[in-house]
């Protein structure tokens, strides 16, 4: 992994998870304050990092402690009569592809360096498997492959289709509405801009976007910035983050704090 896929890395990886009908209502309408994009957005974005750390850097329990944890949130997201789509936070097919989501972040890391990779791409789609058990979603629904994981990946991109209301709400999530109004109104736009890149070309017409060749040059050079500064960050520095994440995560059970 990369610490320098840009701050947008990360809301590409949520509005992809949200261009599911299924996970985008159950965020939309949730009741789970806590939990809420807009209303906590540090506290969101530290439950979405502690996610990845135990999943790449934790133990079996970590794993477990943070599955309980989310359990416990999930158990109130469920679709009620006036929901346009049905959902259910435990429904492993949801749960499935938002870990595939969270696992795209190895091969967009190895797309930033250039498509090198100190590891086996095949080596570490079967250890991304982790992303989906740390979940409900059982070992066997993990896609056997790349070739199997790609070809889940396309089925699904085709198979998405968004609401007036949903549009708003991804666009809004890569425009930083969530953050500060000077916030957003300075970095919204670029935000949205590298959101856009990182999205697949399927998903970014679907959200109303055109992406000309002069964009995809600009992209291309903050993707070659970014690659700099990757090459400069030791290993070390990912590690020891992910490493902290997960000894916050223990520190907050073992202190009756919320863990997510």
């Amino acid at each position: 992994m990369s610490a320098w896929l840009s701050p947008a890395y990360g809301a590409a990886n949520v509005v992809m998870q949200l261009a599911n009908a299924g996970v985008a209502y159950g965020v939309m309408e949730s009741t789970v304050d806590s939990g809420n994009l807009h209303k906590h957005p540090i506290k969101r974005g530290r439950t979405t990092m502690t996610y990845i750390a135990v999943a790449v850097a934790g133990n079996a329990q970590d794993r477990r402690i943070f599955r309980e944890a989310v359990n416990a949130a999930h158990r109130q997201v469920r679709s009620r009569p006036r929901s346009p789509v049905s959902y259910n936070a435990f429904d492993p097919r949801l749960q499935l592809w938002v870990a595939a989501c969270m696992a795209a972040v190895f091969e967009d890391t190895r797309r930033l360096r250039g498509g090198r990779s100190r590891h086996d791409p095949e080596a570490v789609h079967r250890a991304a498997a982790v992303f989906a058990t740390t979940l409900q979603v059982p070992p066997e629904l993990w896609p056997a492959d790349r070739a199997a994981f790609e070809r889940y990946r396309t089925e699904q991109l085709d198979r998405l289709d968004f609401d007036d209301r949903m549009r708003e709400f991804l666009v809004g999530i890569a425009r930083l509405d969530f953050l500060p109004a000077p916030v957003s109104a300075v970095l919204g736009n670029w935000n949205l801009f590298m959101t856009l890149g990182y999205l697949p070309p399927q998903l970014r017409r679907k959200l109303g976007f055109r992406w000309t060749a002069a964009e995809q040059r600009r992209f291309d050079r903050w993707q070659r910035v970014l690659r700099g500064f990757d090459r400069l960050t030791p290993p070390v520095v990912v590690r020891l983050g992910m490493r902290a994440a997960v000894w916050d995560m223990r520190l907050r059970y073992i202190t009756g704090a919320t863990v997510v």
